[in-house]
């Protein structure tokens, strides 16, 4: 066997279909199906079960798949460690994300202390997020959800704590608090469905028992604007609040009861090799963070 089987069978596997494993590795499928066929005879046993045009991987091939990805990973991690130590220098960092707003500034921050290292940030569907964890192209991802992978470590950099956001001829706007149960029968502005964050937020609202009225949807860079105009209220992080220091229309006002939070997270594969890129970006994402903590807490203090 060589390693190019194990990576077409490693890819089958991943993607659980000839066609889109085909489609994923760019050859033809009677090529694929080939190399499959050579690997069976040369083992002496069928790693898949046939049922018409499906396949589906039998328990010689979970054991054996079971010990060829993690090689496969040693060997890639093995390449990658070359091509860092040959470079010498932070150079590619790749991120893959649900949001190209998750995390922005802190990427942004990063990006200026470190102008020689190419950022890559590509988006995750969420109907896709599987698929795209198998394949493992990115050095991080940055979801706002846990994973049920082991094979992910992922790190808590933040808790952002929700508030609602008003106009400030708003009726609500005069409290110091407002509970979550009486904006059942407001008007919201919140994200297009799909997007993480607006998944988030209608889940805030289910657990208080209603299902919100979105009036408006928009995305974050303008949100401030039309709760200016009235148009709604809205869900946001605290963090939102320093957005509107120079807008006097608009008011931010704690949840009352527990604290409703959101993990800011930052996940990565255990086995794949992280590279100076890679070891930077965590670094500096725990660092901006921490001083981000250290300063909410100077204000609410």
């Amino acid at each position: 066997m060589d390693l190019l089987q194990l990576k077409y069978f490693c890819a089958i596997v991943e993607e659980g279909h000839m066609t889109r494993a085909a489609a994923r590795l760019s050859i033809a499928q009677p090529a694929l199906s080939a190399s499959l066929g050579r690997l069976e005879k040369e083992l002496g046993v069928s790693l898949f079960d046939r049922v018409g045009r499906n396949i589906y991987l039998n328990e010689c091939g979970q054991s054996f798949y079971a010990f060829v990805s993690p090689a496969l990973a040693l060997l890639e991690n093995a390449a990658r460690s070359v091509d860092d130590f040959k470079q010498q220098r932070l150079d590619n960092l790749v991120l893959g994300s649900v949001s190209q707003t998750y995390l922005q500034d802190a990427i942004m921050a990063f990006k200026r202390r470190h102008p020689d290292i190419r950022i890559s940030q590509f988006t995750i569907e969420p109907e896709n997020a599987d698929r795209e964890l198998n394949q493992n192209d990115f050095d991080f991802l940055l979801i706002p959800k846990y994973l049920e992978r082991p094979d992910f470590i992922q790190e808590v950099l933040y808790e952002d704590r929700f508030a609602l956001a008003l106009n400030t001829s708003h009726p609500l706007a005069d409290q110091t608090e407002v509970r979550l149960a009486d904006l059942k029968d407001e008007s919201f502005i919140s994200l297009p469905k799909g997007y993480a964050f607006r998944d988030f937020t209608d889940q805030i609202c289910l657990t208080a028992g209603f299902t919100p009225c979105v009036a408006m949807e928009c995305f974050h860079c303008q949100m401030l604007d039309l709760i200016s105009a009235g148009l709604g209220v809205a869900l946001v992080p605290e963090s939102f609040r320093k957005k509107c220091l120079y807008n006097h229309t608009v008011k931010v006002l704690p949840l009352a009861g527990p604290p409703v939070i959101r993990p800011m997270l930052v996940s990565y594969k255990k086995a794949r090799y992280m590279t100076k890129a890679a070891r930077a970006f965590l670094e500096f994402l725990h660092e901006y963070y921490t001083d981000q903590q250290a300063e909410d807490c100077n204000e609410c203090s």
